[in-house]
């Protein structure tokens, strides 16, 4: 009787550790798996391009990249500005997931007499001689951060500033590695030269409003 009992506690050992094993089997498959994920390059919109070199590269940009990225393909055709102040110490901004051109974002700088509007876009610029470059840093759907290496006429960094957009409660907060910080509202404004209070607006290269 001692024996069928034994026997009976021995059964019942082998199959607990045994369910505990296949349980930390599958736990590990499982995290081996979404580490696997996590390397696999993906597309804003969730297709996955095992071809591609892990997520540390930047995909997003002009052309085929633009199905990369996250913050600008959310954001496309969005405009912020400074409600608070009609002549605003800095730009209204408008966002494109380089729509039909190869910038991804514009800047419209509101004045009484003369109003100016220009963009960026990533890689080297030379624009009258001057020379600077953009690199995307990070890309989520709602944070935007990228580094500008401004060169001037040499060949050499002058000085890199790195650029945050993020999207919090609806509200666009900006800021560098300078120390500026503002915080933008999506703008209602109608753009074209009528609508606004300025004497003329000069349109510079990269102007996407």
């Amino acid at each position: 009787m001692k024996k069928l009992h034994l026997l009976h506690l021995l059964c019942l050992f082998f199959i607990f550790f045994s369910c505990m094993k296949s349980n930390i089997d599958s736990s590990e498959s499982e995290q081996s798996e979404l580490s696997e994920n996590q390397d696999i390059v993906t597309s804003a919109s969730g297709v996955q391009y095992p071809s591609l070199d892990p997520p540390s590269h930047q995909y997003c940009g002009a052309g085929w990249g633009r199905k990369m990225c996250r913050f600008l393909s959310k954001y496309d055709g969005t405009i912020w500005t400074d409600a608070e102040n009609y002549y605003s110490n800095f730009s209204d901004i408008k966002f494109s997931n380089f729509t039909d051109n190869e910038y991804f974002i514009s800047f419209f700088n509101l004045d009484s007499i003369t109003s100016y509007c220009d963009g960026w876009k990533l890689d080297e610029t030379i624009y009258n001689g001057i020379k600077w470059n953009i690199k995307i840093k990070k890309d989520e759907f709602d944070v935007l951060k990228f580094d500008y290496e401004y060169y001037g006429t040499s060949a050499e960094i002058e000085y890199t500033i790195t650029y945050k957009y993020e999207v919090i409660d609806g509200l666009l907060h900006f800021s560098t590695t300078e120390g500026q910080a503002y915080i933008f509202t999506p703008s209602e404004r109608n753009y074209a030269e009528e609508f606004l209070d300025t004497g003329e607006i000069i349109y510079l290269e990269g102007c996407i409003f």
